[in-house]
């Protein structure tokens, strides 16, 4: 009885382990997938006046697990002719304020709430939470059908000088941007 009892423990555990790594790489295929867009808003966009012209195109976020699969991902890519650095920042500094892209992932929403959005005047705000765009963001992925989508409020990307090509706007659903 005993041995019946230590082998469905270990069954379980292994279940669990099991969930969590199926989880985990869920996380990281959504996170590349993510990466991906994000190299594609910003390939198929233009920068007016670029947020701080450094030689290369820095894609920002506050998320280091998001971050860790996004330098994979976009290893050796380009954008508009510039290398791309991935950067860990925190949304309450001054860092942020060099950022072409910033992509703030669902446990980052309070201190997104909190920032300072004059700081990121000619960045590419990006998010996930359903009030993203209201609280001053450009562009927020959502789930539908099991697949990731993203809307667009491209009237607050304007007041950002960054035009994103009609291509990718009509992929998108387009929506009213929020405070900015």
């Amino acid at each position: 009885m005993r041995l019946i009892k230590r082998f469905c423990k270990s069954m379980g555990v292994l279940l669990l382990l099991h969930v969590a790594a199926v989880n985990a790489e869920l996380n990281d295929k959504e996170a590349a997938l993510k990466a991906g867009f994000l190299f594609n808003f910003a390939r198929y966009s233009e920068w007016q006046v670029p947020a701080t012209p450094v030689g290369y195109f820095k894609l920002c976020s506050p998320d280091s697990d998001f971050l860790d699969t996004a330098s994979w991902v976009l290893h050796q890519q380009t954008i508009h002719g510039l290398d791309i650095k991935v950067a860990l920042v925190e949304l309450d500094s001054l860092s942020i304020n060099q950022c072409n892209l910033l992509f703030v992932t669902h446990r980052y929403r309070e201190q997104w709430f909190n920032t300072d959005k004059s700081l990121l005047l000619h960045t590419m705000l990006v998010g996930e939470t359903p009030d993203f765009i209201k609280l001053g963001g450009h562009i927020r992925f959502f789930l539908a059908s099991g697949k990731i989508r993203f809307e667009v409020a491209p009237e607050s990307l304007k007041k950002a000088d960054i035009v994103m090509s009609s291509k990718v706007l009509r992929l998108s659903r387009i929506v009213k941007g929020g405070e900015q």
